[in-house]
């Protein structure tokens, strides 16, 4: 009878180690199952964070590339998709530090532009200028002013490339096509000009020129105009006769040829200067 009752006591203590022990380990299963849950959870948000972290990055950037203020964006007026704008702004909005071209899709950075601002904004066109039915872009702007100084700038720009189409410089256009010749006695300055040989209608200036300097040739550089003018990117460039003073203007259009831009239709001027030229000196 005491060797059944020790028997069946053994039993009992055996059956409930053995429950505590799968207990125990239903309970350390749960708990890996937990963790496990808990170490992907992490990885998910971190993951997520990550992903909102670039896309915040991938936004500034995309804001850092284009200007802030709208007003220093000239847009074309025949095409919106045609866009310039400033890489960087300096003077409280006066002085554009390189610029940047937008063209139907495409992107060119000119970092070795420098433009005015306000009310000397920089413009840019869409233009067909030669007449060949591809249209080009024309951009133009003011590199500085200044009393007597009004120094303007235009690029023709290829409309596929965005590369600079070569254009004739003024200094090869003056050699080219111009001859002067300035002659200065007791309260007076004659100024003879030849456009391709052809002896223009002199120039007298009746001034008080005692104790003045003046120059034995037309000066050209210190004033220049661009502008569009029936379909034509054309130019307007004064004549220095002695320091900040003019005797007329050279003018001339762009036409294409041979693969360059050149100057046609020059010809020399002495009329008087507009109030807007004499204004835009100031």
């Amino acid at each position: 009878m005491k060797t059944t009752w020790t028997g069946i006591l053994l039993m009992i203590i055996l059956a409930v180690a053995t429950i505590s022990t799968t207990s125990a380990a239903k309970t350390t299963n749960v708990q890996q199952k937990q963790l496990n849950i808990d170490e992907q959870s992490s990885q998910t948000e971190a993951v997520v964070a990550s992903d909102i972290e670039t896309t915040k990055e991938h936004s500034l950037h995309l804001e850092a590339s284009a200007p802030s203020n709208k007003e220093y964006v000239s847009v074309a007026p025949e095409n919106d998709a045609i866009r310039l704008y400033p890489m960087q702004v300096e003077g409280s909005g006066y002085i554009y530090k390189g610029l940047v071209l937008e063209a139907n899709g495409k992107t060119r950075e000119f970092s070795d532009w420098t433009a005015e601002g306000g009310s000397n904004k920089p413009e840019i066109h869409e233009i067909d200028l030669n007449g060949d039915g591809q249209k080009e872009i024309v951009v133009m702007f003011t590199q500085g002013h200044g009393t007597g100084i009004y120094l303007g700038q235009a690029y023709i720009i290829h409309p596929e490339t965005l590369e600079v189409m070569k254009m004739q410089s003024l200094e090869d256009i003056v050699k080219q096509h111009v001859e002067s010749n300035i002659n200065v006695t007791a309260g007076q300055v004659a100024i003879d000009v030849s456009i391709d040989g052809v002896k223009g209608d002199p120039i007298r200036i009746e001034e008080d020129t005692e104790g003045l300097q003046y120059y034995d040739q037309l000066l050209f550089g210190d004033v220049i105009y661009y502008g569009l003018e029936n379909g034509q990117l054309v130019v307007s460039v004064s004549g220095a006769y002695g320091f900040a003073v003019y005797g007329g203007e050279l003018k001339f259009a762009y036409g294409y040829e041979d693969g360059e831009w050149k100057a046609v239709n020059v010809h020399y001027t002495n009329e008087e200067y507009e109030d807007g030229y004499e204004e835009s000196f100031d």
